[in-house]
């Protein structure tokens, strides 16, 4: 797990597989609208949303994409925990790329705008999450591939 401002990614470039692509393509786009965005070696959406209670869902994990989660604005809490010390409750399934654990809340950080986030395959995470009250939020989930 990463977590540092925006500004700082392409520090980390050496572990993140066409991050420099990304980001152009991210930089590219004049109105930063909800949707799926292809760029060469990955891809990227953009959200927008409201925060949920950290109790709330299941830990999810990636086995061929490295996620690079940026917030553009408003926040949210990000719920974090190694794959090893959860159960997985539903298998990895490769049409959605994921697959979901149950576990206790142990390590959760605030993410906000102006800061970025990466998840690796170990990291079993709950995003868009609140611990007192809902937040709105605008960010960008980009998928980088594993190698």
């Amino acid at each position: 797990m990463i977590i540092d401002r925006t500004e700082n990614l392409m520090k980390y470039q050496i572990m993140l597989p066409n991050l420099k692509a990304g980001l152009a393509a991210l930089n590219a786009l004049t109105d930063k609208k909800a949707g799926r965005y292809e760029f060469e070696g990955g891809f990227f959406m953009i959200q927008q949303g409201s925060t949920s209670p950290v109790d709330s869902g299941e830990y999810e994990a990636h086995r061929k994409y490295i996620d690079v989660q940026i917030i553009l604005s408003g926040s949210e809490i990000v719920v974090w925990e190694d794959i090893s010390r959860l159960t997985q409750s539903v298998p990895y399934s490769e049409e959605k790329e994921r697959e979901m654990f149950k576990g206790p809340v142990a390590h959760t950080f605030r993410i906000e705008e102006g800061m970025s986030w990466v998840a690796f395959p170990q990291d079993a995470h709950k995003a868009c999450k609140h611990l007192e009250s809902q937040n709105d939020y605008l960010k960008v989930v980009m998928k980088l591939p594993v190698k």
